[in-house]
């Protein structure tokens, strides 16, 4: 049985218990092999507490996007103390892909991509531009165009989707791999080689 919350609203907490519940039992047994039930037995609650904070599974793999956003927001300002725009990038993918290679992890980061995939319907949280994760890359992009370090021939936003979309398929080649490789060592060499270079203005 999980653990109950400190510090919280009784409402809050038990929101909180069942969510990590969730996590940690699709991280073990698959999103699909996880019913409703076994989540709240093994939060220890009843299972109509379920439906009072989600109104299906795939809400918790919504909600659990929007946590990792909230690290995002965490470390804006240490992004935003670097020099230039190359450097917020690389910075910005360094603590992205520590996080979520160290907390979040191939076996979480797996059910997360499935879900996504699986899931009917054109609008996915993943690849939603209303994130903290596409708005605070187009913020640096834009500054760096106006600064003369981005490229200016395409629009800022089409750029953050640019780079975004690659650094999901950096995901999901380490998911495919089973994490075959050092997704933070990898990662960056991959935006210093490819990514900035292609972003950056020719000299």
């Amino acid at each position: 049985m999980a653990k109950k919350s400190k510090g919280t609203s009784k409402a809050e907490a038990t929101k909180r218990l069942i969510f990590e519940s969730a996590l940690t039992l699709f991280r073990q047994k698959g999103f699909n092999q996880v019913s409703i039930q076994q989540i709240t037995d093994y939060a220890g609650t009843a299972k109509g507490s379920f439906y009072t904070y989600f109104s299906t599974k795939s809400d918790i793999i919504v909600d659990a996007f929007w946590a990792i956003d909230a690290y995002y927001r965490s470390i804006e300002d240490e992004v935003s103390r670097e020099e230039d725009a190359a450097h917020k990038l690389l910075k910005f993918t360094e603590l992205q892909l520590t996080y979520v290679r160290d907390v979040i992890g191939v076996e979480m980061l797996k059910v997360l991509y499935a879900n996504q995939v699986s899931n009917e319907g054109s609008t996915k949280v993943i690849t939603d531009q209303s994130r903290f994760w596409h708005t605070f890359i187009k913020t640096i992009i834009e500054k760096g165009q106006q600064t003369g370090e981005i490229r200016k021939d395409m629009e800022s936003s089409y750029l953050a989707v640019l780079f975004n979309r690659a650094i999901r398929g950096l995901f999901l080649d380490w998911n495919i791999s089973s994490a075959g490789f050092d997704l933070v060592e990898e990662g960056l060499a991959y935006c210093r080689n490819l990514l900035i270079p292609a972003l950056s203005v020719r000299r």
